[in-house]
């Protein structure tokens, strides 16, 4: 550090100073920091990549107490190990955070089929200094040279749910524990509770047992004090894969504890799909946005050409692109149509189906990719792009070990209903994810329609849109809602009373949740506030989250009151007059032609996982 800049600091913590701070003065200081940092990084790193370099990583084994995996042990030297390999380099536009998130100033709605995200366009997006790549590539090789090479066999057992509580969490989890078991769901429920603390003991040991099959699970029961104290202060994005990895079931629902059931996921651990893809995950609203710089860290050679269109999978990208195209890849090409790349579109992580035996090591690498996510995986991720975080690290995890996963075609429903007058705007409160069983066979029906209309010679402009896009899987045939995520504003009824989200612009009475609720039987939204009329009111239930607050807002207010009717009384009146839309009938399949389609599209699936990765510099493949 010069002497001026040193002089500055002293300037800056003296209430004494001797000099005028000049802007100058203080971007000179900056600069001087942010060199330091480097420098001093960068060494670091030079250390680390010179030990490294002569040794390969060795997979991780288990240990074993009376025939059972010692799972404290295990993520104990997981914990080890990822402490070891923190990121050096923190993306510089992530450092502002604000509640434990990073802020992003400059978010992407990337959303339609057309529009060309092209290499080009996506490394413009953001820059990755060479120094992060190059720490993320020895970090990653480190990791996954890591993972264990074996199953962990006997550590899980059965089927069940997961959510989250804690705080206001907790609540959240308890309105939306009620929708699942409205729809007959039966299977047992773990709700993880990280901290200790916020365990409810009338709520934990009374009433959700008893009545609800609800164990709540603490982060401290899972893993004990110590490995507690190795993992540090943990932040949000990292709850999810603790969770799922300390969870004692094997195959795994994760329901975001404000993610709403309205049809029974039970039947989806036993159905076809899901045993023989083993993974199923739901589509975000927004394209991928994931920098090439990414690839480069994950070592996986991109094709030069195209593959495939979006997530058409089955139809050749000739008819997509031209020879002018292919001409210009790089500019003219989605990135994420080319051989090696994860497919668009990206992925909502309010709700995923895993069976943990075969995923554990995926898993494993999606904790790697959230312990330093903010500022490391998750911009690579998504550039800014809508919804950046945790949410595309589990299909990451899986595409690298070359996992295959069943991604819902059919994009979500997106409800509005709640109207800001702060904002002076509506924000689109739900976003609707359908059943993957029924979309999956209405996929095939859409396969077969198309190779019809591709055997005939028909001469029709071959658009995304109207082959497996939002025409083909709106229109024709029929998709059933399953989950309502009601994301934004989450229930809170003293927020929702405070801030009078119950009526538009003009002061008029409004659906929060939309109008579309006559498709799925019967008003959630008016289930809702029962239950939280029920619950708070009724039986007098004291959640920690609400401690201290006027309950007065809520039970015997006529604002409440008078809202319940009206939900009552409108609710009614939809439900009875709704007609359902008919749909294209399904063509009838035999045996042998279901078998034939099965294959074709799982090794579809398959083959989208063939890509081949970059050699190190001692030869070894990384991978």
């Amino acid at each position: 550090m010069t002497n001026e800049n040193a002089e500055i600091k002293n300037l800056y913590f003296n209430d004494n100073p001797k000099m005028v701070v000049t802007p100058e003065l203080v971007i000179n200081l900056l600069e001087d920091e942010s060199n330091k940092f480097h420098s001093e990084h960068r060494a670091k790193f030079e250390q680390q990549l010179t030990a490294n370099m002569l040794t390969q990583p060795r997979p991780l084994d288990f240990t074993y107490t009376d025939r059972h995996v010692d799972f404290r042990e295990f993520m104990s030297q997981f914990v080890d190990l990822l402490n070891k390999n923190r990121l050096l380099f923190p993306h510089p536009e992530r450092e502002t955070t604000s509640d434990g998130k990073p802020v992003i100033w400059d978010t992407l709605f990337l959303d339609k089929p057309f529009d060309v995200l092209s290499q080009s366009q996506l490394y413009e997006m953001m820059h990755f200094d060479p120094a992060s790549i190059e720490d993320l590539k020895l970090k990653h090789r480190i990791v996954t040279g890591s993972l264990p090479l074996v199953k962990p066999t006997e550590l899980y057992h059965s089927n069940g749910y997961v959510m989250i509580g804690g705080g206001m969490y907790t609540w959240y989890a308890f309105l939306a524990i009620q929708a699942l078991r409205k729809t007959g769901a039966r299977l047992p429920l773990e709700l993880i509770i990280p901290k200790q603390e916020d365990r409810e003991g009338w709520l934990c040991d009374e009433l959700l047992p008893v009545k609800y099959n609800v164990k709540c699970v603490t982060f401290d029961s899972i893993f004990g004090p110590e490995l507690l104290k190795k993992m540090g202060e943990l932040k949000g994005y990292q709850f999810k894969s603790f969770a799922l990895l300390g969870s004692s079931f094997r195959n795994v629902m994760y329901l975001d504890s404000d993610n709403f059931a309205v049809k029974n996921p039970d039947y989806l651990f036993e159905s076809d799909l899901y045993k023989r893809y083993k993974m199923i995950t739901w589509p975000d609203f927004w394209r991928r946005t994931s920098s090439p710089s990414l690839y480069s860290v994950l070592g996986i050679k991109v094709g030069s050409l195209p593959v495939r269109r979006l997530n058409d999978m089955f139809t050749s990208p000739e008819a997509y692109y031209t020879k002018d195209d292919l001409v210009a890849v790089e500019e003219r090409v989605n990135y994420h149509d080319r051989s090696g790349t994860l497919m668009d579109w990206s992925t909502e992580s309010g709700q995923f189906l895993f069976d943990k035996e075969a995923h554990f090591n995926t898993l494993l690498l999606s904790l790697y990719y959230n312990y330093d996510g903010p500022a490391g995986y998750h911009p690579l991720l998504s550039q800014g792009g809508a919804g950046e975080g945790d949410k595309e690290t589990y299909v990451l995890a899986a595409h690298f070990l070359k996992k295959v996963h069943y991604q819902v075609y059919r994009k979500p429903d997106k409800l509005y209903g709640s109207f800001i007058k702060d904002s002076n705007w509506y924000v689109d409160s739900t976003i609707v994810q359908m059943d993957p069983v029924v979309d999956y066979n209405n996929l095939k029906q859409i396969i077969l329609k198309n190779q019809q209309q591709r055997q005939h010679k028909d001469s029709r402009v071959y658009s995304y849109d109207y082959t497996y896009g939002s025409f083909a899987t709106s229109g024709n045939f029929k998709s059933v809602p399953m989950f309502y995520h009601i994301h934004a504003p989450k229930i809170n009824p003293f927020e929702y009373v405070e801030k009078d989200l119950f009526t538009n612009m003009e002061d008029e009475p409004i659906r929060n949740f939309g109008n579309d609720y006559p498709k799925i039987g019967y008003d959630l939204e008016l289930m809702i506030w029962q239950t939280i009329i029920k619950s708070l009111c009724e039986d007098q239930q004291q959640f920690k989250c609400f401690e201290g607050l006027d309950i007065g807002q809520i039970c015997n207010n006529s604002v409440v009151d008078e809202r319940v009717d009206w939900l009552n009384r409108t609710g009614r009146a939809a439900l009875d007059g709704y007609l359902e839309q008919t749909f294209l009938g399904p063509t009838e399949l035999n045996e042998e032609e279901n078998t034939k389609l099965d294959d074709m599209i799982y090794g579809k699936f398959r083959d989208s996982l063939n890509y081949t990765m970059t050699r190190l510099p001692n030869g070894k493949i990384n991978n």
